[in-house]
């Protein structure tokens, strides 16, 4: 026990940026990553990292273990951990750490445009595969999938996720969602995935699903855009209150 509080509260190293950065330490002689349940958008500024119950951390555990036994490639997880205060709750997620592995940003900045066009087909085809095994995920972004040397694709970051029977409408969800951070990221510090990459993307996800989702999309485009536009302005100006 002794081993996991400190691993917690004093990590031997912490992945650089984003909000509750995860930490990695050795437990039980395995090297985990240790990730803490916060809460976003408006909510966080009025909770942060409270909460009354520990059923956000159950319900991922339960939806990355079904992943993993039906071969879907999720980061092993180890299970959650409760620290419980005088009203409320602070939950931290711990999975396995997978040594060599890049997340998508740093891949699409660094890969060659063959590799590039690769990976967004495959990409797609694993989230097309994600949502026929039953698993709906409404807050998919680059940095919850990673790359290793050789090419292979993990998932990690399950938070939010859920089991049900995914429809037409819950894809284009889970892509608009993936779309916004990936303009949103653009616009901070560069763009990670082209135009290109996206009508790939979208067009590798029609031919396995037979679902006419680029054009769709393409219609809705600039209503999206506008929505998306006021949301990381008040997200910005929330967490800037708060000194984030």
């Amino acid at each position: 026990m002794g081993e996991l509080v400190t691993g917690i509260r004093r990590p031997a190293r912490r992945f650089t940026g984003g909000r509750g950065a995860p930490g990695v330490f050795e437990l039980g002689g395995r090297t985990v990553v240790c990730r803490q349940y916060l809460h976003g958008g408006w909510l966080r500024g009025v909770t942060g990292d409270s909460f009354l119950g520990e059923d956000r951390a159950l319900r991922e555990m339960e939806v990355t273990a079904y992943l993993e036994k039906r071969g879907f490639p999720v980061i092993s997880p180890v299970g959650y951990v409760v620290e419980k205060q005088a009203s409320s709750r602070k939950l931290y997620f711990l999975s396995l750490f997978l040594p060599d592995a890049r997340d998508l940003v740093t891949y699409f900045s660094s890969a060659g445009v063959g590799e590039r066009l690769r990976m967004s087909r495959r990409l797609a085809a694993a989230l097309f595969e994600m949502g026929r095994l039953g698993v709906y995920h409404p807050d998919l972004h680059l940095r919850n999938t990673l790359v290793t040397p050789t090419g292979e694709l993990f998932f990690l970051d399950f938070d939010k996720a859920y089991r049900k029977e995914a429809t037409s409408a819950d894809y284009e969800r889970m892509f608009w969602r993936l779309d916004r951070y990936v303009r949103k990221y653009a616009s901070l510090f560069g763009r990670p995935i082209d135009d290109r990459e996206r009508l790939i993307f979208l067009r590798t996800y029609e031919r396995l699903s037979g679902d006419s989702i680029t054009e769709r999309m393409a219609q809705k485009r600039e209503k999206m855009d506008r929505a998306s536009r006021l949301g990381w302005t008040i997200d910005r100006m929330l967490y800037r209150r708060r000194g984030k």
